[in-house]
């Protein structure tokens, strides 16, 4: 009886142990849900324009990286260099900016403003088919006071595995500009000073942009 005893005891301790082990999992999915949305969304590093650094302000290298004459010269032939491609700025990036931050190589077409980017696999953090899965799990429009003025932004989500890629991918880029995309078309363009380690990005965006805001959301969900 003592031994048929001690046999319920260990069986009763490894159900308890499995139903803690069974929670934990379902507690560890549901704090680490994956995104479904967000496959039209990309990072790219874009070609670098050294003129506006100075000695206090080094421009970094790599292979994105153009004096200012080269610039010049790529922008008024409008041939992209290998490993690069114009992509067109979305109205969200025009109203936010005013374009692209100068230190950015770009070219008119037609009247509509294009960014050189890169399209080197390396240099690029896409939903390729060789790529890990990743995505957005939401996009709000949000407004704070903490600065002053109202300041309102898109604030893009991303999973747990979009953040840690995104990560890896600027801790390689610091200094350089990364762009973002949606459907094909640059909503921001930036230098990036430290990687972004959030998995969150909040795109600012004037008054009167809510109509262009709205849009980018509804394209990303």
């Amino acid at each position: 009886m003592k031994i048929a005893g001690k046999i319920v005891l260990i069986a009763t301790s490894l159900c308890m142990v499995g139903a803690v082990v069974c929670v934990g999992l379902t507690l560890h999915q549901r704090n680490h849900v994956p995104g479904k949305y967000g496959r039209n969304l990309e990072f790219r590093v874009s070609a670098l324009n050294t003129e506006n650094f100075d000695q206090f302000s080094r421009a970094p290298e790599g292979f994105d990286v153009f004096s200012g004459r080269l610039a010049r010269e790529i922008s008024e032939s409008g041939v992209a260099p290998a490993g690069f491609e114009w992509l067109p700025l979305s109205n969200f990036d025009l109203n936010a900016t005013g374009g692209v931050e100068p230190r950015g190589i770009t070219r008119v077409i037609n009247g509509r403003e294009f960014l050189l980017v890169a399209n080197r696999p390396e240099m690029m953090l896409t939903h390729g088919t060789n790529d890990s899965a990743w995505g957005v799990k939401s996009v709000e429009i949000t407004a704070t006071y903490k600065y002053g003025p109202v300041v309102k932004a898109v604030e893009i989500k991303l999973d747990d595995a979009g953040g840690d890629l995104l990560r890896q991918f600027t801790q390689k880029y610091v200094r350089h500009s990364i762009a973002t995309i949606v459907d094909g078309q640059v909503i921001a363009n930036f230098g990036l000073l430290t990687p972004i380690t959030k998995h969150a990005l909040g795109l600012r965006f004037p008054v009167g942009g809510e109509p262009e805001a709205e849009k980018l959301r509804d394209t990303l969900m």
